[in-house]
């Protein structure tokens, strides 16, 4: 008996121990926000340039859009062979776990 708790803590002591994963660098995504909208103007002569401003700004926020979205895709593609592999995983430990069950429950 005392020989299997030895033989059991020597194990433990030359065990390897598993290396925590470096964390990855998170991606950002690189995209230009276009700042707050233009304010409005009053006067005749400022309307012209206040409408200039008020276009520019809307195209700015429509390629800020565009440019997050094809980042979440990009991204998406990237994570789904891991959501894939992580699913299968789950699935395969779940039937094991089943299968284990039912073997300790067997009479």
């Amino acid at each position: 008996m005392l020989a299997v708790v030895a033989l059991a803590a020597a194990g433990a002591a030359f065990g390897q121990a598993t290396p925590s994963p470096t964390p990855a660098a998170v991606p950002v995504p690189k995209c230009d926000a276009p700042g707050n909208p233009p304010s409005v103007g009053s006067s005749e002569m400022g309307k012209a340039a206040q409408e200039a401003k008020r276009v520019k700004w809307i195209n700015n926020s429509k390629a800020y859009i565009d440019c997050l979205k094809r980042f979440i895709e990009e991204e998406q593609a990237a994570a789904s062979p891991h959501i894939k592999a992580s699913n299968a995983a789950v699935a395969e430990y779940n039937t094991a776990i089943k299968t284990f069950n039912e073997q300790l429950d067997a009479p």
